[in-house]
């Protein structure tokens, strides 16, 4: 079995990349499918990378996410932030459950429109046994390619009992111990 654990300075295997982001798309359509707020507000967002605690997302926003001055909605973020930083965190060594919401905080700091591409940057900074610390940054792609800053945003979850069961002869790092 492939370690999940890149060593330092060294790239994953294609196989682990293939492993890891085939789990976060499986989960990803999972939620999806399983979560009415979910499945309303993010029906179309869109897989674009997964490495090992870190996920981009994309999403063209439609009537549904914005507010009644047509800018991004806050509480559309807020969502956003909820369900990628799941996925960030499952990333990481492959869990199944991303535990629950203990703490969010969202600075709102410019605007997208109907039409507008968001792309969303998710890293599970930390993800301990007990809580996860993750950050999101929500930026609308620019017509040159750039991106403007929209959302940062901070959120803790409590993931005890969320990890994945350590195999046979594997450390919870999915390292083979010395």
């Amino acid at each position: 079995m492939a370690s999940l654990q890149p060593q330092p300075d060294q790239p994953e295997s294609a196989d682990v990349a293939a492993t890891r982001a085939a789990h976060v798309q499986a989960l990803l359509e999972r939620l999806l499918a399983n979560s009415p707020i979910y499945g309303l507000m993010l029906s179309t967002i869109k897989l674009v990378s997964v490495a090992r605690g870190a996920v981009t997302t994309a999403l063209t926003l439609t009537p549904t996410h914005v507010n009644s001055k047509g800018g991004l909605h806050g509480a559309v973020s807020a969502v956003i932030i909820d369900f990628t930083t799941g996925l960030a965190i499952a990333s990481r060594d492959l869990r199944d459950a991303t535990g629950a919401s203990v703490d969010m905080h969202i600075s709102y700091l410019s605007s997208a429109r109907v039409g507008d591409e968001v792309r969303i940057e998710t890293r599970a900074e930390r993800v301990g046994g007990s809580l996860a610390f993750v950050t999101v940054r929500i930026g609308r792609v620019d017509g040159d390619g750039g991106e403007t800053v929209v959302t940062i945003g901070q959120h803790t979850k409590y993931v005890r009992g969320t990890a994945p069961p350590t195999p046979q002869g594997m450390t919870p790092q999915g390292m083979t111990p010395a």
